[in-house]
């Protein structure tokens, strides 16, 4: 195909089609690959890429994934990405040595391993509350609220399959010296109104942060808002539970206009400040090569 009459147009044109052409593409891992404009001729390459690493969607079916791309590219490249989605998994790593057991990452610990990401939209599927355990309903709620205090994302949708998560779930803790098994409630805010007003607070009330809730029907085309209380906790401790062909629940935080949405890589953890240091020393190769990553991707609380 001849792309002589195309680079006669303007330059400006150029990039406004490769913008329209690069996001309607959605490009799951590990099938990541250049589209077949790139590779037309290197002028339309050096003109085409920005375009590609900031318009296309890539997609990933679990955290490793994600891990193995990001660690695949150049750091420019990484500050170039616009759109991810991806089923936030949990992230289990041994510590070098491998003494006294693995560490459970979440998702969110997972992102500090990658300062400079600055994401237009972070599309996170919940692994957990499928999982018919209290654990997996508590990590759905409690990965919403890490989430929501991140900085590499302006938009941040998290999807659940059904408003378990919102009902507050009993825990059960075992004394191993004694035997004696001790049941706590794991409790729940009202939502959105909570996870609305701490964002507000971080960026502003008048910046346009806000978090919105809805309810999803017929593949994400008709959204039905859950704006109060009473719609998302009250109705669930009066014992009404939906099953996941009632909707799934979509969880939308925007930060505000003039946030600073760019991942700096620090925390306050030290656990997760030891996984940071672990991938500087030896690296995520070196990681997967000594057998200090455990893939739990087939049950999400197995490592809860």
């Amino acid at each position: 195909m001849s792309f002589t009459l195309f680079r006669r147009f303007p330059v400006e044109l150029r990039h406004r089609i490769y913008t329209a052409h690069f996001s309607t593409l959605t490009q799951t891992y590990p099938a990541i690959r250049p589209p077949p404009i790139l590779l037309a001729s290197r002028q339309l390459h050096d003109e085409a890429l920005p375009s590609y690493w900031r318009t296309n969607h890539f997609a990933f079916t679990g955290t490793k994934h994600l891990v193995d791309f990001l660690t695949s590219i150049p750091d420019s490249t990484l500050r170039s990405l616009r759109h991810v989605s991806v089923c936030a998994y949990p992230f289990p790593v041994y510590p070098v040595d491998a003494q006294g057991g693995y560490i459970t990452y979440l998702f969110d610990r997972v992102l500090s391993l990658f300062p400079g990401l600055q994401l237009s939209r972070l599309w996170v599927g919940d692994p957990y509350a499928v999982s018919g355990e209290p654990w997996g309903h508590d990590m759905a709620y409690a990965m919403v609220d890490m989430l929501s205090r991140g900085d590499a994302w302006r938009e941040l949708v998290y999807v659940v399959e059904y408003d378990r998560f919102m009902k507050s779930c009993p825990l059960t803790s075992i004394d191993l010296a004694t035997n004696a098994r001790t049941v706590e409630w794991s409790p729940r805010d009202p939502q959105p109104s909570t996870w609305d007003a701490m964002i507000k607070a971080r960026d502003g009330v008048d910046s346009g942060a806000g978090v919105e809730m809805c309810r999803l029907f017929d593949g994400g085309k008709r959204r039905v808002p859950l704006t109060t209380e009473f719609e998302t906790v009250q109705r669930l401790e009066e014992g009404f539970v939906t099953m996941p062909d009632d909707g799934q629940i979509e969880i939308t935080v925007r930060r505000g206009r003039n946030a600073d949405v760019v991942e700096k890589g620090v925390t306050d953890c030290e656990k997760t400040e030891g996984l940071c240091a672990l991938f500087k020393e030896i690296g995520w190769k070196g990681i997967q090569a000594k057998g200090l990553y455990l893939d739990g991707e087939d049950d999400p609380t197995a490592h809860l």
